[in-house]
């Protein structure tokens, strides 16, 4: 069982999978959680989420839990991302990680979780995630519905285009906003800044592992920060996509200073009022 766990998670996590396959695995894994517990092997946590907003560190966090080093002491088998958000939210088989869920925390304390679990929340300073996105587009990155934005960003200016994607990717930043305390309010979140992250990877990743009951000895930790460094998750998606192609990791980084105006400003604001201070980034100017 161990060798199809594997198996799958090379097959259907990092590549285009079509969802068909992808539902194909959740229901595979619905049926690998009822022999766990029929023989009474079920892990201790036996569901890892990880949770952000799109563009917030998400692929990264999935890299770090679906790691082989991480794998073999959680022995939680890798779900294949899908998009949740638009959909109603299922429960989750037992002796399963979970990624990506882009949900408010409304849904996910409605969500059904009747397994021990553990959720490690990711922000991001939402100049930063509207960037970010312009970045993505801008350089033509793979995405499931690139033609769709790059038709309605045809013709607009720079500020106009980033204006578009933060309207049309609001209902994300308010669903990150709905995340601030609630590691107080519930014991199973625990939450980071992916700019502390990026600050400081060994504690933070010692961090979140803690938190999920891992317990890795020095030379694990220092394989698992080095293999899932920006460089080197950078090297692996390049090795994935046609010469010439930009890495989901992007090389040259532009900063919200560089691209954003007070128009920008303001129109973050609005979407996630007082968001910017809770969190302690910097102030927005004006």
């Amino acid at each position: 069982m161990g060798s199809v766990r594997v198996w799958v998670t090379e097959a259907v996590q990092w590549g285009p999978a079509r969802n068909s396959i992808k539902y194909g695995v959740h229901v595979a894994a619905l049926g690998r959680a009822r022999v766990l517990r029929a023989r009474g092997t079920m892990p201790e946590v036996a569901n890892i989420f990880t949770g952000s907003c799109p563009r917030s560190g998400s692929q990264w966090a999935k890299a770090l839990f679906d790691h082989p080093i991480v794998r073999a002491h959680t022995g939680l088998f890798t779900l294949p991302q899908l998009g949740y958000a638009d959909g109603r939210l299922p429960g989750f088989p037992g002796g399963t990680f979970v990624p990506g869920l882009y949900i408010s925390y409304d849904r996910y304390r409605a969500m059904r979780k009747p397994f021990p679990h553990r959720m490690v929340y990711v922000f991001r300073d939402p100049r930063e995630i509207l960037v970010s996105a312009y970045g993505a587009v801008s350089t033509h990155r793979r995405l499931s519905n690139a033609n769709q934005i790059e038709r309605a960003l045809d013709g607009k200016s720079v500020d106009d285009q980033l204006l578009w994607l933060l309207k049309n990717g609001e209902g994300h930043l308010r669903d990150m906003a709905t995340w601030v305390g609630a590691a107080e309010e519930d014991e199973t979140v625990a939450s980071w800044r992916l700019e502390d992250i990026a600050a400081d990877p060994a504690s933070a990743v010692a961090g979140m592992l803690d938190h999920c009951g891992v317990h890795l000895s020095p030379s694990e930790m220092e394989t698992l920060l080095a293999e899932t460094s920006r460089a080197a998750l950078q090297r692996r998606d390049l090795a994935a996509r046609e010469p010439g192609s930009e890495s989901h990791y992007r090389v040259h980084q532009q900063g919200y200073e560089d691209l954003l105006k007070p128009e920008h400003y303001a129109a973050i604001e609005k979407v996630v009022p007082g968001f910017i201070e809770k969190m302690g980034y910097p102030p927005l100017v004006y």
